[in-house]
C-alpha cells in the first residue's frame, strides 16, 4: 500500500518547505505532489522552486505563479501582492522562471487505484477559484469521473466527503490561515486521509524577509498562523 503527499501554497517560505520534506521522508512516502504558489508573499523563492525542481517534484500553477508569468507580477485585487510579486521579479533565476512558465494548471495521478484530479482552484477556474465545499450539484455540473478533487488556494485543510468524490484541500506549507501557525499537508493512503501539521523556523524566514526589505506586516502573521490583512488575497 503507498502512500501519496499534498502539499500547497509554499508561497516562498523556504523553510517551512524544508520542513514539511523532512517530514515526509521520515513518513517514507512514496509520491508527492505540490498544488502550486511557489511564489509571492516570502521571499525565498529561488529555493523553493530550485528544491520542488531538483526533487522531482510534480507541481501545478498557482494564481501568484501566473501572475507572476504572464500577468507582470500584477494580481488586480491586491496592491501588497502585486509589489511583492513585482519584487520577486527581480531575482527570480531564469530558470526558475522558465520552470514556472512550463507549469500545468491541472494533473491526474493515481494511488492505490484511485485517481486524483489536482488543480489550484477549482474546477470553474482551476488557478483562481475559492473552492471552499462542493456539492453534488457542483461534481454532476462539470461530469466529475474522478475519485478525488484535490485542490489548494484557500490556505486551510478541507476534507469533504460526498457519494462518490472526496474533496481535499491540503492547507498551507508556508502561509497557514487557521490559526495554527505550524505548515500544513497531507498524506493519504488506500482508506484515510491525515491532515499532518509541522513545526519549522519561522525566524529564518523572517529574517531573510527584513534582510530583503519586506515590510514587516507582510511575515508577522506567520507567528500567529493569521492571513496578513482583510484587504489581501491569496
Amino acid at each position: 500500500m503507498s502512500k501519496i503527499a499534498f502539499i500547497s501554497d509554499i508561497h516562498g517560505n523556504y523553510p517551512a518547505l524544508t520542513a514539511v520534506l523532512n517530514d515526509i521522508d521520515k513518513r517514507r512516502i512514496d509520491k508527492i505532489i505540490c498544488l502550486g504558489d511557489l511564489v509571492g508573499y516570502y521571499s525565498m523563492i529561488n529555493e523553493v522552486i530550485d528544491t520542488i525542481r531538483e526533487r522531482g517534484i510534480p507541481a501545478i500553477l498557482g494564481n501568484h505563479d501566473h501572475a507572476m508569468i504572464f500577468n507582470n507580477g500584477i494580481i488586480e485585487r491586491s496592491k501588497t501582492c502585486t509589489s511583492i510579486l513585482q519584487k520577486q521579479l527581480s531575482y527570480i533565476t531564469s530558470k526558475n522562471l522558465e520552470y514556472l512558465h512550463d507549469l500545468p494548471v491541472s494533473l491526474i495521478t493515481e494511488n492505490n487505484s484511485k485517481t486524483f484530479f489536482c488543480v489550484h482552484g477549482g474546477l470553474n477556474d482551476n488557478v483562481d477559484e475559492y473552492l471552499f465545499k462542493i456539492d453534488e450539484a457542483y461534481v454532476k455540473e462539470h461530469s466529475f469521473q474522478y475519485d478525488f478533487l484535490v485542490t489548494g488556494h484557500t490556505h486551510k485543510f478541507i476534507h469533504n466527503c460526498l457519494s462518490k468524490v472526496t474533496h481535499i484541500n491540503p492547507g498551507s506549507v508556508g502561509q497557514p490561515r487557521d490559526g495554527d501557525k505550524r505548515a500544513s499537508y497531507v498524506v493519504m493512503d488506500k482508506n484515510s486521509v491525515n491532515h499532518i501539521r509541522v513545526e519549522y523556523d519561522i525566524d529564518r524566514i523572517t529574517g531573510d524577509m527584513r534582510l530583503h526589505k519586506f515590510d514587516e506586516y507582510i511575515y508577522s502573521g506567520l507567528y500567529s498562523g493569521k492571513k496578513i490583512g482583510d484587504n489581501l488575497s491569496a
